[in-house]
């Protein structure tokens, strides 16, 4: 009984006596840094006033739990149903929250097209109509090509009863109708030997350098249906298709067979594009699915060896084309259609939304508007085939495929709203608009990346190095959401918000993005060695950070941050090593970065560079000592663990940031 009723030592006595510590949940930047006691004033706090250093603020919450996953699945159903009830009663329920011109389906992002209204088929069968039929269709070529209904030929009569059974035969094999395809088709190995003497072998190891690293990120090429073109004679391949891919394989070779110059590596795949150019000027007589697929892909091949205005016309005249045949109207609503299998339909989607995403991306490259819209086309996203089994040799790049399409599509569509709303020669929006927009788009984000697949996650090692990229390219869309609000004063109209409450979260947003571009450029370095096959949207998600952090200027003589600066440099050094305009870029962004420091790793290219053995934290296993840390020393941080709380796999993946960076 003496040693139940003896005092506990004094260390685990809590003292009562003394008054609770004016702490805060939500700690600084810089006394998060330190792990320091923070009091949370605004705009700085004690700590930093005393230090006289600056204070700012993550827009991060971190003290508070975030919801699991079932039930935010549950609340959107809730939302959902009370939508449709408002709308059975006549009311809009955006109205209110968004501008009129913005449809609510297209906030949902690609579901299927189920979302849409009215449906696919009502508007594809409706509007227009594929034609094959000589008197629509003057061509008479064999390919199905789209007219609405604003150009009167639907009213035509058909040229004969027995013409669209003939045409329709036509549509198993068109290319044997072409003489100067046929018989190359057949035997397309053989004839690049015979051409241009480059071996079967290389070919082949060609063609599966595109299929890892180019073709997942920029899909417009069906890889089973390709190489069943060549073993069957397909239209599904072609020598110009062939050619293009060789030449874009190419990039990503070291083989000095497939250089016009050995000695100069600027020349890989110049031998297949020379050969590609006679067959492009006879397939755009009669252009067909290859064609769009050949000149998308001959236009990749230009942007890499620096050729802008060639790559600009060549991908215009692939999303011309998408337009001649149709395929930005879903197939499933067509009659004409009904021949094609469910793979050739799937095709056509396939190619219309990587045209769509990469006109996003292409207009944040360049800053030009876009010219591929979501209201001019009504084409569901392609979707998993259930009837397939998964083969044991596939790998986890070619099971990914259709998840990694959905999500290009999804942050796509809020990446169209966000160029329109802000960026365009005529914004959508006006000032008194733009703060509920920023608030609305950011949660858009958030809510696509927490939908994001266990596949395309990076919270762990990740195989799939297109899924850093995925990454790279959300990071980017917040910055360029937010960066006209760090700019802009806001109107004086909007009393719900000061115009300081708007900057500053916007610079926050920015400034969080940048660092989270860099984690996960090095984070990629560490599994993939480099960025040398990376696809080319990478270099503008590395600009994009460069120039948040050398606006950092408080900032620019802390060792950390010019580790992040370094880590941007490295990059697209990296990635000229296949993408000219990376090197031209790098070139510039290293300029810069030495003139903002005058740091000597940044006055020449050898100088220094990161290296990939370098120790960075585990990202997680921080977050958690951090939160544990703070649950020591604050005395409001009553949860015993938030990450027991969370789907340990991605939720928190923002709140790395500003944990990880200060060690680099």
């Amino acid at each position: 009984m003496a040693q139940n009723t003896s005092p506990q030592p004094p260390i685990l006595q809590k003292n009562t006596g003394r008054p609770r510590g004016k702490y805060t949940t939500k700690a600084c930047e810089e006394c998060r840094r330190r792990r320091a006691k923070c009091d949370g004033k605004k705009p700085s706090c004690s700590r930093c006033l005393q230090w006289q250093i600056s204070c700012a603020y993550s827009d991060a919450d971190t003290s508070r739990k975030p919801a699991s996953k079932k039930y935010v699945l549950e609340l959107r159903q809730r939302i959902e149903s009370l939508e449709q009830l408002l709308k059975k009663h006549g009311i809009d329920p955006q109205e209110s929250t968004e501008p009129k011109w913005w449809s609510s389906s297209s906030l949902s992002g690609p579901t299927g097209g189920e979302a849409r209204d009215p449906t696919v088929e009502e508007l594809t069968e409706s509007w227009g109509k594929l034609a094959l039929d000589e008197s629509l269709n003057f061509d008479r070529d064999g390919e199905m090509r789209y007219f609405g209904r604003t150009s009167g030929r639907l009213e035509f009569p058909p040229s004969s009863d027995t013409l669209q059974t003939e045409v329709s035969a036509s549509i198993v094999a068109p290319v044997a109708a072409l003489d100067w395809e046929s018989e190359s088709v057949y035997h397309l190995y053989d004839r690049v030997v015979i051409e241009v003497g480059v071996s079967k072998s290389i070919q082949e190891e060609l063609l599966n350098l595109y299929f890892t690293w180019e073709n997942p990120w920029f899909a417009v090429v069906d890889e089973m249906l390709y190489y069943e073109g060549i073993n069957s004679g397909s239209q599904y391949c072609s020598p110009l298709l062939h050619y293009c891919i060789l030449a874009v394989g190419s990039l990503y070779s070291h083989k000095i067979d497939v250089r016009s110059d050995p000695n100069d590596p600027k020349t890989a795949g110049d031998i297949f594009v020379a050969k590609a150019k006679g067959y492009l000027y006879k397939s755009i007589e009669s252009p067909s699915l290859t064609t769009v697929q050949a000149v998308t892909i001959i236009g990749t091949y230009y942007i890499a060896i620096g050729g802008d205005a060639s790559c600009w016309l060549h991908h215009g005249m692939a999303n011309r084309l998408v337009l001649d045949l149709g395929l930005n109207l879903d197939p499933a609503g067509f009659e004409e259609t009904k021949t094609l299998s469910h793979r050739e339909i799937q095709l056509r989607r396939q190619i219309y939304w990587a045209l769509y995403c990469h006109d996003k991306w292409s207009s944040s490259y360049t800053g030009r508007v876009c010219s591929m819209l979501d209201s001019q086309g009504a084409v569901r996203v392609p979707e998993d085939d259930e009837n397939e089994e998964s083969s044991p040799a596939e790998t986890s790049t070619q099971r990914a495929f259709r998840p990694l399409q959905r999500a290009m599509a999804g942050i796509c569509l809020i990446q169209e709203k966000m160029i329109l709303s802000l960026w365009a020669p005529k914004p959508l929006l006006n000032a008194k608009q733009r703060p509920a927009f920023l608030k609305s788009c950011l949660l858009d984000l958030r809510s696509w990346l927490y939908d994001l697949p266990t596949e395309l996650r990076i919270d762990r090692p990740n195989s799939i190095p297109q899924a850093y990229t995925l990454h790279m390219i959300y990071y980017t869309a917040r910055i360029l959401l937010a960066e006209p609000y760090s700019k802009t004063p806001q109107s004086k109209e909007d009393d719900s918000q000061t115009p300081n409450e708007t900057a500053n979260l916007a610079l926050d947003v920015c400034r969080e993005s940048a660092r989270a571009i860099c984690l996960v450029a090095q984070k990629y370095r560490q599994i993939f060695g480099s960025f040398e096959r990376s696809p080319i949207s990478a270099t503008h998600c590395t600009l994009s950070a460069a120039l948040v952090l050398l606006r950092e200027t408080e900032m620019l003589s802390t060792a950390s941050h010019k580790a992040k600066l370094n880590i941007c440099v490295t990059v697209l050094d990296e990635l000229s090593k296949t993408w000219h305009p990376a090197r031209a870029i790098g070139r510039s962004v290293r300029k810069l970065c030495f003139m903002a420091t005058s740091d000597v790793i940044f006055a020449s290219e050898d100088n220094y560079e990161i290296a990939l053995d370098q120790e960075f934290p585990d990202i997680f296993a921080e977050i958690e000592s951090s939160l544990q840390f703070e649950q020591q020393t604050s005395d409001l941080n009553e949860d015993p663990s938030i990450l027991d709380i969370l789907p340990f796999n991605y939720e928190f993946f923002d709140m790395m940031n500003q944990v990880v960076w200060d060690q680099i």
